[in-house]
């Protein structure tokens, strides 16, 4: 049975482990963890999806499900998880940098823009500061 909660920094290594084998990156993950969004089969980490706060500005970051738990709705819910939070944070907006998943994002309401269309506070993530590559395709949600 999986269950969802939020994460705590005792979760740190369950969600790096994961992070490292979906190839996404790690870089800040220590600083957001409080913000992100698990699924859990027992004590066991399956699924995270993570909101970097920039002003009023929010960031979706780390969207991953492992391999064995994938199309069961998880990632679903998860990113519902944080666009709800980003909403309860009262942030204008949301965006994320994928370069895997750009089909995925829609149904949430995330539209493709330009990079440098995205909010200029977002530029202090660590995403923006190199960790995703420039080829990445960006993505804003109006909240």
């Amino acid at each position: 049975m999986i269950t969802y909660r939020t994460a705590t920094s005792g979760d740190l290594p369950g969600v790096r482990a994961l992070l490292d084998a979906a190839h996404l990156p790690v870089v800040g993950l220590e600083v957001h963890i409080q913000n992100f969004m698990l699924a859990l089969d027992g004590e066991k980490v399956v699924g995270c999806a993570g909101l970097e706060v920039h002003q009023d500005r929010g960031l979706l970051r780390s969207v991953a499900v492992e391999q064995g738990y994938r199309n069961h709705g998880i990632g679903l819910r998860l990113t519902e998880g944080v666009i709800e939070l980003a909403q309860n944070k009262n942030l204008t907006s949301l965006s994320l940098l994928t370069e895997t998943a750009p089909d995925y994002f829609p149904r949430f309401g995330f539209v493709q823009v330009q990079r440098s269309e995205l909010p200029a506070a977002l530029n202090d993530s660590d995403e923006f500061k190199g960790a995703c590559p420039d080829t990445a395709t960006a993505m804003t949600l109006k909240l």
